[in-house]
């Protein structure tokens, strides 16, 4: 068994209706103005609320305002009428300072930097803000983590948008120790001849292998950045994380999936984003497309683990990006991304028409709506929008700010 079957349940009936689809995008965007509080939040959801000690408001870029924010400056980007926001990032932050998330810290997704982010996007030439994303950034460079969600990794996704958007070294030297911290701490496991991290994200250690904590969310970053490397690291990168995905790869007929992580006792054989086979394919799938046979190795990987996502079919956790239904679907628009085949966008299309399903659905019962970028409904808003417009298609919060 490549995928538990209890994480999954049959696919929508119901055919990929383009009307529908922007009709969900403009009633979640509705319900997120609608549902705003006084204090530049929303309503904390009961499944993010079971996720955190603290059941309160809610600011961190995962799970909370700043990530609604984000997604509303996205959507506006877009050409759809949202309000505008950004002008409430700093009480955002101010609370996350007194009562944050889960702790103070400089991470992505659930620490400071996420919160600065949509805030330094809209005033790139704002000094004190620049400082503040600064400091954070080079917090996380010597932390034990070497992943997406607080460590090296996320802060250079962030690192790397803003070099790109504005041309400043100092984006530019941040990514490069970012990489450098990378680099330095890959290590090779001379019994199974794996490259691995070895990350402390929430307390244990683990050697992950994907997207969020992982090997191929490392080296998804590294590849974006290959242009700022020195010469010979590209192909160094591709064969250390190619050659280990095929050692840890378990495979049936033309499925492949890989496990949580290293450890014996975790057999965890997950079909998601942060965990498992949709991870890998959002991860790689940006890889250069190169004659090599570590290159050709990969695409059929790909091929594979695709067709297992596929398989699989959606996720009964729900519509969201990190461990849900959209998030799934974003391995198949990756996909039809780097190959054109039409049958990945197909496939995105019909996981679309599933998600906004759920979601309506989980609002009827919860009687709101669940309104963060990673685990609820302004992240499937986007992805719904890159259904239709597939060649933008890019995860919202790391490889799209």
């Amino acid at each position: 068994m490549l995928f538990d079957h209890s994480r999954h349940e049959p696919l929508t009936k119901n055919l990929w209706d383009r009307s529908i689809v922007q009709q969900e995008i403009l009633s979640i965007i509705d319900d997120i103005k609608t549902s705003l509080l006084p204090d530049c939040c929303w309503p904390t959801h009961q499944l993010d609320a079971e996720s955190y000690s603290n059941t309160g408001a809610k600011w961190s870029s995962y799970a909370g305002a700043a990530g609604t924010i984000h997604a509303l400056q996205i959507l506006s980007r877009y050409g759809y009428k949202v309000i505008n926001l950004s002008y409430s990032l700093e009480s955002v932050y101010q609370s996350f300072l007194k009562k944050p998330d889960v702790s103070v810290e400089p991470g992505l997704q659930i620490g400071e930097l996420g919160i600065l982010m949509p805030a330094i996007l809209m005033q790139p030439n704002d000094e004190e803000l620049s400082r503040r994303v600064i400091r954070c950034m080079e917090s996380t460079i010597e932390l034990p983590l070497f992943e997406i969600t607080s460590g090296q990794t996320g802060m250079m996704h962030a690192a790397l948008a803003l070099y790109r958007k504005t041309g400043r070294n100092n984006w530019k030297d941040l990514y490069i120790k970012g990489a450098k911290s990378l680099i330095d701490n890959w290590t090779l496991d001379q019994d199974t001849g794996e490259w691995l991290w070895q990350s402390q994200v929430f307390g244990p250690k683990r050697h992950y292998y994907g997207a969020c904590h992982g090997i191929v969310g490392n080296a998804n970053i590294l590849l974006q950045g290959e242009d700022l490397l020195p010469a010979g690291y590209t192909e160094m990168i591709m064969e250390r994380t190619i050659s280990t995905l095929q050692l840890s790869v378990k495979q049936y007929d033309n499925l492949a999936n890989w496990t949580l992580c290293t450890k014996p006792n975790i057999d965890k054989l997950l079909v998601q984003w942060c965990h498992g086979a949709a991870g890998i394919i959002t991860a790689m799938a940006r890889t250069p497309r190169v004659d090599t046979h570590y290159s050709r190795q990969l695409d059929q990987l790909l091929e594979d683990t695709a067709e297992l996502v596929w398989q699989a079919g959606p996720l009964v956790k729900g519509s969201n990006i990190c461990h849900g239904t959209a998030g799934n679907g974003y391995a198949f628009l990756y996909l039809y991304r780097r190959t054109s085949n039409t049958l990945w966008l197909d496939r995105a299309r019909k996981f679309a028409i599933h998600a906004l399903e759920q979601c309506q659905t989980a609002r009827l019962h919860y009687g709101q709506g669940r309104y963060t970028l990673w685990t609820g409904d302004a992240g499937l808003a986007i992805f719904l929008h890159h259904c239709m417009y597939p060649e933008s298609a890019a995860i919202p919060g790391l490889d799209l700010f």
